[in-house]
C-alpha cells in the first residue's frame, strides 16, 4: 500500500478529526506526513486541536483497519479521489469543508460535469413522483448530471428516470459505498456503478448512521450548480441541502405544489424565503444562463459567435474552474476597470459568465 493511501485512511479514522481540522492541520503541517510526526504542544496550538483530538492524532496507526480498508477498496474496485488530485472536482473545492477523498464507484469523469442536484422526500405524492421523473429526465436531456442521495422517493426516482433517459447521474451516499442503503435500492445501485457514479467521503463498511447523511448533503449540493427540492416537509434532510447550497452560494429553485399537501410545505418555505420557483425544467435552464444544451460542443460555440468581438476578448481570459478578480482581468485584457464593467454585464446577461462574491467572475462552461 502507498503512503498517501496509508495516510489518508488513518486520518479519515481519526475521531474528531474531519474535513474542516484537516486542512486546518495540512495548513500548518504541509503534509499528512508531517501532522503525524508532529508533537503534542504543536497540535495543541492549533485552534480546535484539543488534548483528546491530539492525543488520538498521536496514537500509533490502526494498521489492521488501513488494511481492512484496502482490501474492501479492491475488492469493490473503488478508486479513492483526494482534494489534491487532478480528478477531484474545483466546484467542491469551493465549499467550507470539502472532503478531504472521495471514494468513486463508477465514471470518475463525472465528477468534473455540470450537474443539477435533485433532493425531495422519501415518501413522495403521485404529484411529487411525476414531477422527479419528468424533471430529472428532461435535465439529463439537456446535458446535466442528475446528483441525488440515492434514498427512497424522489433520491431513487431521479436517478432511475435519468438512467432511463440514457443520462448521467452521481449518486451521493452517507454510508460506506460497499453498503447499499436502502436494501431495495441494490439494483439501482448497480446500474448507477455501471453507467454513473457512486460516490461517499466515509470510509468502506460505514453504516447509514443518522448524524451522516447531513454530512451527505453539502457535498450534494457543493458538486451542483443548483439544487431543486421536489416537495418536503417543513423538518426535511432536503431544507438541509438547500441551505447548504444557500450558504455555498449556489442556486436554490424550489417546485410549488398543492397548498394542502404536507409534503410541499418545506418548498412553499423554501420560496417565501427566495428560492426560485419553478414549473419546468425551461425555468431552471433560464436561471442557469441559457447555455444548454451541454451535451454537444456545438452549442458552445454558437454562444461564442453570439458574442461581439469584444466580448470574446474578454472570454478568453476567463476560466469555467478558476475565478479571476476584476483587477487582475482589466490587467490581462488591457482595458480600464471601468471599460470592463459594461462588457461583463453583457456577458453575465448572456448567460456567459458568473460574478461571484467579492468582484470575482468565472465562465459558465
Amino acid at each position: 500500500m502507498n503512503s498517501n493511501l496509508f495516510n489518508i485512511i488513518r486520518v479519515l479514522s481519526i475521531p474528531g478529526v474531519g474535513p474542516r481540522k484537516t486542512l486546518d492541520l495540512i495548513s500548518q503541517f504541509d503534509t499528512l506526513d508531517n501532522i503525524f510526526s508532529a508533537s503534542y504542544l504543536e497540535l495543541t496550538r492549533i485552534p480546535g486541536i484539543k488534548d483528546k483530538t491530539a492525543r488520538a492524532i498521536l496514537q500509533n496507526a490502526d494498521e489492521e483497519l488501513i488494511a481492512g480498508q484496502a482490501k474492501l477498496i479492491d475488492k469493490f474496485q473503488v478508486e479513492m479521489v483526494t482534494i489534491w488530485d487532478d480528478s477531484y472536482p474545483e466546484r467542491l473545492k469551493q465549499i467550507y469543508d470539502p472532503p478531504i477523498a472521495l471514494f468513486c464507484r463508477g465514471n470518475i469523469d463525472l465528477l468534473k460535469s455540470d450537474g443539477i442536484g435533485m433532493v425531495g422526500t422519501r415518501t413522495p405524492t403521485s404529484y411529487g413522483r411525476e414531477i422527479s421523473k419528468e424533471f430529472s429526465r428532461d435535465l439529463a436531456r439537456n446535458g446535466l448530471t442528475i446528483i441525488s442521495g440515492a434514498a427512497k422517493g424522489v433520491d431513487s426516482l431521479v436517478h432511475e428516470a435519468c438512467l432511463k433517459e440514457g443520462g448521467s447521474t452521481i449518486a451521493v451516499l452517507g454510508n460506506g459505498v460497499d453498503r447499499v442503503y436502502p436494501a431495495e435500492n441494490r439494483q439501482l445501485y448497480h446500474e448507477i456503478s455501471q453507467k454513473g457514479l457512486i460516490i461517499s467521503e466515509f470510509l468502506m463498511g460505514s453504516k447509514p448512521d443518522a448524524q451522516n447523511f447531513p454530512r451527505r448533503n453539502r457535498i450534494i449540493s457543493g458538486l451542483s450548480l443548483g439544487t431543486i427540492v421536489i416537495e418536503a416537509a417543513e423538518r426535511s434532510g432536503s431544507l438541509i441541502t438547500a441551505y447548504f447550497a444557500l450558504d455555498q452560494n449556489r442556486e436554490v429553485f424550489a417546485v410549488p405544489g398543492p397548498v394542502n399537501s404536507r409534503q410541499s410545505r418545506g418548498s412553499h418555505l423554501l420560496i417565501k424565503q427566495g428560492a426560485k420557483l419553478v414549473e419546468s425544467v425551461d425555468d431552471i435552464l433560464e436561471e442557469l444562463g441559457g447555455k444548454y444544451k451541454m451535451g454537444s460542443s456545438q452549442g458552445q460555440q454558437e454562444l461564442l459567435i453570439a458574442a461581439d468581438p469584444a466580448e470574446t476578448a474578454v472570454l478568453e481570459h476567463l476560466s469555467a474552474t478558476e475565478e479571476i478578480h476584476i483587477d487582475d482581468l482589466a490587467s490581462l485584457a488591457e482595458q480600464t476597470t471601468f471599460a470592463l464593467l459594461g462588457t461583463l454585464l453583457q456577458l453575465e446577461m448572456k448567460g456567459l459568465i458568473q460574478q461571484l462574491p467579492g468582484k470575482y467572475f468565472k465562465r459558465r462552461f
